[in-house]
């Protein structure tokens, strides 16, 4: 009854602050063989005359450079749901993104369009910068479908470690609502070059852990992690300014 009421609760306040929070939607475009270079290019085009200067339709691109994906362009749109009934696409706008764009993509690979929001009590900034970053290292996590109330109590716990240690790490959470399978998290991480990459801070370690929960408390957080988490994987992506029209 206790998780009942959770989840009712929960939802309720979803429905409650839906026209305030962001939306972030996402999907991802991966080009046929060799045509990578003209599918960014039509995109690039297409971004220029269509979302630069467009308050309500902003958009930000991201390559894909490691893992299954690599390759493929990200595209991210984040608005309100209330900026989103004010945005409709115009007829010129999906006939060139139809003539120009689609004849570089490999449809077969398309998974459609998905919706995100990011879990503000999961993130946590103390690198004192707030910029965006050239690279995104992303880890997918799958959570097991009764298992979210768990995973919201580690990664708060987590946070907690990193604030009561002055951790310099700076990361995000973020949940996919709709467009797939529904317990999909995706932690962000950003750094600015490669040698930044090599000098990260961790996420996560048994020091920063025990220091700030106990001696042998990490083992416990790690334990009950691999319980409650089906699929665990990492990509790396490039934010592209020339496809975006915000920085």
């Amino acid at each position: 009854m206790k998780k009942i009421f959770t989840i009712l609760t929960f939802s309720l306040l979803t429905c409650a602050f839906a026209q305030e929070r962001i939306v972030h939607q996402g999907r991802m475009w991966h080009p046929k063989p060799m045509q990578g270079d003209k599918m960014e290019a039509a995109m690039a085009k297409k971004t220029q005359k269509y979302n630069v200067g467009n308050e309500n339709y902003p958009m930000n691109s991201f390559r894909v450079i490691t893992g299954k994906d690599q390759g493929a362009v990200l595209r991210i749109t984040s608005r309100t749901f209330a900026d989103r009934d004010k945005y409709t696409l115009r007829k010129s706008e999906m006939d060139y993104w139809q003539k120009n764009v689609i004849p570089h993509v490999d449809m077969s690979k398309d998974a459609g369009t998905s919706l995100w929001r990011k879990m503000e009590n999961h993130s946590y900034n103390g690198s004192g910068n707030s910029d965006r970053l050239r690279y995104t290292q992303v880890t997918e996590y799958l959570v097991g479908s009764g298992n979210m109330q768990e995973w919201n109590q580690l990664r708060s716990k987590l946070v907690e470690a990193h604030k009561k240690t002055g951790s310099k790490a700076r990361f995000n959470h973020y949940y996919r609502f709709s467009g797939g399978e529904t317990h999909l998290i995706h932690m962000s991480v950003y750094f600015d070059s490669w040698e930044d990459y090599d000098k990260l801070t961790s996420v996560f370690s048994t020091e920063l852990y025990d220091k700030a929960h106990g001696k042998g408390t990490s083992k416990k957080w790690l334990d009950h992690q691999s319980n409650i988490v089906k699929r665990r994987s990492t990509f790396i992506r490039e934010h592209l300014p020339e496809l975006s029209s915000i920085e």
